[in-house]
């Protein structure tokens, strides 16, 4: 079949071809049917014939006494021999060896007959046969006819079946079709928040099809929504260090003195730094929610939080904040670099945010095949709603951006938290603090 073909086109035409062969088998079926009622007719017929004229015959003295009936039996001819073949009764002379109770199809020239052949005990003859036939002639004629009028029809069954396929196909896409217009039309616009209209209780393919395609473009919306808020906000947040750099580089060009000058390079190198942070956790978070994690090693958790734990103790001593752990031993397939990364940051923001002269907990617990993660700080807290934006991009609970970050750390712990089949929550109450828990599943 041709592929360049529609599919309309195409099951228009095994259906066109289906329904021809049907017709075929059909014919085939009714002719062979036909064939064996008309064998099973003409051995009936030939058998009572054989009856009807066996009682119209009389052997007399010795003689076969023929009554002139014989010859009224419709569609049948009789004829009785010699047993050596000559003709004793009889217009009709088929030239066939004898042969007991058995109807058989024999040619004769340009005529084709069926015969039965029955042989009579009379005393002054060795043996007489009598043989009924009948013309098989007018069979083949109706065969003819059949196989004429199915070489006749068949061409217009192609037709009328092409028809009604092409008829039948297009009302069953015709909601396809419009699919396809609704789809060509938000792909050839900017609105994504179309969608393919479902008409009716319909649970059909084409029903669930159109459901799958919305909920698709649905997801799309939200894609595009999601990746224009971080358009917004990645230009927002690179637009102040940008600015930075350009003013202190013509400050530094505008002062004579050395000691000047290091100081605006040293300012330029530092906002720089932070820009090259944030651009590769952007890198990251990309990387993380295209689902291109990198390899799993064996981690040994316990170890890993006391490491990070005693690798931040410098930092939060300079707001005199204890750090203090309390881990299980736990071994999971995890990527190192990634929970590392997260717990980093979930510490590091218990730090900014915390209580001076406070104290964060790192806890490490099982849960079931599993872990469970906690970092609790007793900073301000959060509400209700800050909670629900505590892991977007960008969003920082300091709306006057006072203190120094990203604001893109807790989304980065997000999507390592789900990378890994996990997630990650908080709990909080304005002026008690926040606990992030963690939880990544066993193998």
């Amino acid at each position: 079949m041709n592929k360049r073909l529609s599919i309309k086109g195409r099951i228009t035409l095994w259906y066109a071809l289906l329904l021809i062969v049907i017709c075929l088998a059909a014919v085939w079926i009714l002719t062979a049917s036909s064939e064996r009622a008309v064998l099973s007719h003409c051995s009936e017929t030939l058998n009572s014939a054989v009856v009807v004229l066996l009682d119209e015959m009389e052997v007399e003295h010795g003689y076969l006494e023929i009554d002139k009936d014989i010859d009224e039996v419709p569609n049948v001819y009789a004829t009785l021999y010699e047993g050596g073949g000559a003709l004793m009764y009889g217009r009709m002379w088929v030239d066939a060896p004898f042969q007991e109770g058995e109807m058989r199809s024999v040619t004769g020239g340009s005529n084709s007959w069926y015969i039965l052949d029955t042989h009579i005990s009379v005393p002054t003859h060795e043996d007489v046969w009598l043989r009924v036939h009948m013309s098989a002639n007018e069979l083949s004629g109706i065969r003819e006819g059949v196989t004429r009028s199915t070489l006749f029809l068949l061409p217009l069954l192609a037709l009328v079946a092409l028809l009604g396929g092409y008829l039948i196909t297009s009302h069953a896409f015709k909601p396809v079709q419009h699919m396809n217009d609704v789809a060509s039309a938000i792909a050839g616009g900017s609105d994504l928040s179309a969608r393919i209209p479902l008409a009716g209780d319909s649970r059909d393919e084409l029903h669930r099809l159109g459901e799958t395609i919305n909920a698709m473009l649905k997801r799309l919306e939200r894609a595009f929504q999601r990746e224009q808020q971080f358009t917004s906000d990645a230009a927002h947040e690179l637009r102040t260090p940008l600015n930075a750099i350009i003013t202190q580089g013509e400050y530094a060009l505008s002062r004579e003195e050395t000691d000047e000058k290091d100081v605006a390079v040293a300012q330029m190198l530092a906002t720089a730094s932070d820009m090259n942070g944030l651009v590769n956790h952007l890198l990251m978070l990309s990387r993380l929610e295209a689902g291109q994690l990198e390899r799993k090693d064996e981690v040994q958790l316990d170890a890993l939080l006391a490491q990070i734990a005693e690798d931040m103790q410098p930092l939060a001593e300079e707001r005199g904040i204890a750090l203090r752990t309390s881990l299980v031993s736990c071994t999971l397939t995890l990527n190192r670099a990634m929970i590392t990364r997260a717990v980093i940051n979930l510490v590091d923001n218990a730090i900014r945010y915390g209580k001076e002269n406070g104290q964060i907990d790192i806890a490490l617990e099982s849960a079931g095949k599993g872990a469970l993660i906690t970092v609790r700080d007793d900073g301000p807290g959060l509400t209700p709603e800050e909670q629900q934006r505590v892991f977007t991009r960008f969003w920082r609970a300091d709306s006057s951006r006072s203190t120094p970050g990203s604001g893109i750390g807790l989304a980065l712990v997000s999507s390592i938290a789900h990378a890994h089949g996990g997630s990650v929550q908080v709990d909080s109450a304005p002026g008690e603090g926040c606990a992030f828990r963690i939880r990544l599943p066993g193998q």
